[in-house]
């Protein structure tokens, strides 16, 4: 379980038996910016930072915690991009949860920043159907009216999905097919 306190610029992590990290603010909101682009360059640019001091940053958190926080994805469409692991977005969870305590609503403005009213849709987990590398979740919205999302397993772990969890859909597409019935 990771314990994060916020002390002024500073982000106190407690890890593992008691062993606390003290890290900058601002590899928090490297990391955010990670889970919001996809890329570390543009989180890194979205700081005014270089990409080497981002680097460095993120090499010496993860030295201190002894967990690597970011992964990178190498090559592909658009040249790779980089991805949190499970346990930076364990921290960057517990540091929004710190941060709503000491600023009220901040958790919500960064659901407002970046979902727009048209691509949100909130439900009830009514069932999962668990697979090694992806599970299907199907999400009751009303009586009779149900959506089926596949979700990689990972995530499906860290979201604790589970049947009657209130959950809230956020659809990403550029395309949806409508068919007539």
């Amino acid at each position: 379980m990771t314990r994060v306190r916020i002390e002024g610029r500073q982000v106190v992590v407690t890890v593992g038996e008691g062993r606390v990290v003290r890290l900058r603010r601002e590899l928090l909101e490297l990391l955010d910016g990670v889970r919001r682009f996809g890329s570390l360059s543009r989180s890194c640019r979205a700081l005014g930072i270089t990409l080497k001091t981002g680097l460095s940053w993120l090499k010496n958190a993860e030295g201190s915690l002894g967990q690597r926080l970011v992964e990178r994805v190498r090559g592909g469409k658009g040249g790779g991009g980089a991805l949190l692991t499970a346990e930076g977005s364990r921290l960057l969870m517990a540091y929004y949860s710190a941060m709503s305590v000491t600023r009220p609503g901040f958790v919500a403005s960064l659901i407002e920043e970046s979902l727009s009213a048209r691509n949100r849709l909130s439900g009830r987990v009514e069932s999962v159907v668990r697979g090694d590398a992806v599970s299907l979740v199907e999400v009751e919205l009303e009586p009779k009216q149900r959506v089926k999302a596949v979700v990689t397993t990972q995530a499906l772990d860290s979201l604790r999905l589970e049947k009657g969890r209130p959950v809230l859909l956020v659809v990403k597409a550029t395309d949806v097919m409508v068919l007539s019935l």
